[in-house]
């Protein structure tokens, strides 16, 4: 097998761990041939990035990708709270960081309801548009969206999604998902989720944008938990056992995916002036591409790193981030991830083929199962 060149491809190899490991030995910032920006592999590296004042989560010169310029998507993308620093955003990260844990309940029960429709009649086929359809179906229920509108906004999204990733596909979902939340945050009978939402500090003007950002950030890295823990109950037999006779919860089933195979491979920091980080002086406009994926099979942070032990103790998992842009709702993730695996093992439907080759969605960052 062909090992990856860089960390882009690696998301989508088959096995992109033994490279990581690689990666992680260096130590430190470091380059590889053919691959422009600094990479953070290891986890004090990685931890000390993404808690330097020094990094930005956009480049100084593109606050917005410059294909997204002038468009309703960039326009959304321009006023999320996890592409801004500074100014008026940390307090409106400050209410999604409240509201969200206070609305887990909430999601727990949406999401078995949610996987009950999804997931009812399952095929591994089926599995990935599914997975993706979970995190709008439930979050778009409770910002209170008609439920004849959910597989539109799932199109929505997507879009979205695909645009900032590469050329625009369209910018007219933005302002349809824009619409959506508008029309919930401005109805008499807001839905209690809503309501969380808009109460507590952070500027009106941003609060929409930013509860579309909840569907748009959850659609990947939801889809790709999920996929992560079907594949462990596929490649590790015995946890079922382990299920069935109490030894571990689903949850810690979940919670272990997400740090063995992590369903957000990779983010990005920015510098905006020469600084130095890590312990590497850095040029002002560079990239650092933080491999959140190696750092949590890190062995000084997690001993035996490529065992999957579910009540492993102490577990450090980076995938959802640290620092001022911390992802805030870890918790609604793996609530939604463990209803709907807890309905696909209801089924019986058989997952060894995910122990095998498996296709992923392209990405550069998230490690999604993708189509047959």
């Amino acid at each position: 097998m062909t090992p990856p060149t860089d960390p882009y491809q690696a998301v989508t190899h088959p096995d992109p761990y033994p490279y990581y490991a690689e990666l992680r030995a260096r130590g430190g910032l470091h380059r590889v041939p053919g691959f422009g920006p600094w990479i953070a592999a290891d986890a004090a590296t990685v931890r000390a990035v993404l808690t330097s004042e020094h990094c930005r989560v956009r480049p100084k010169a593109e606050p917005v990708p410059p294909q997204l310029v002038g468009t309703s998507a960039g326009a959304l993308f321009g006023r999320l709270v996890r592409m801004n620093d500074g100014g008026p955003y940390p307090a409106v990260k400050q209410t999604l960081s409240r509201a969200l844990p206070e609305a887990l309940r909430e999601v727990e029960a949406e999401s078995r309801r949610q996987a009950e429709r999804l997931f009812a009649t399952p095929s591994l086929s089926r599995l990935p548009d599914a997975a993706l359809q979970l995190p709008v179906f439930v979050l778009g229920s409770l910002l209170g969206f008609p439920k004849d509108s959910l597989e539109a906004t799932v199109r929505d999204v997507e879009a979205y999604v695909r645009s900032v990733a590469g050329p625009p596909v369209s910018s007219e979902g933005a302002a349809r998902l824009n619409e959506r939340v508008t029309a919930c945050f401005q109805a008499t009978s807001r839905t209690a989720f809503t309501a969380r939402l808009m109460s507590g500090p952070g500027a009106e003007e941003l609060r929409v944008p930013n509860a579309v950002g909840l569907l748009t950030q959850a659609y990947e890295a939801t889809a790709g938990l999920l996929g992560a823990t079907l594949r462990a109950f596929a490649r590790e037999p015995a946890l079922r056992e382990q299920l069935s006779r109490g030894e571990c919860a689903l949850d810690d089933v979940v919670q272990e995916a997400a740090r063995h195979e992590s369903p957000v491979q990779n983010t990005r920091r920015f510098t905006h002036a020469a600084a130095t980080v890590a312990g590497q002086e850095l040029e002002a406009g560079a990239t650092v591409v933080v491999v959140l994926a190696a750092a949590n099979r890190d062995p000084r942070e997690n001993p035996q790193p490529d065992a999957f032990l579910p009540r492993r103790a102490g577990r450090q998992t980076f995938t959802f981030g640290l620092g001022s842009h911390a992802c805030p709702g870890p918790l609604l993730a793996t609530a939604m991830a463990t209803a709907a695996a807890e309905r696909v093992l209801a089924t019986g439907l058989d997952l060894t083929p995910l122990s095998g080759p498996v296709t992923w969605r392209a990405s550069t960052n998230t490690r999604v199962l993708g189509g047959p």
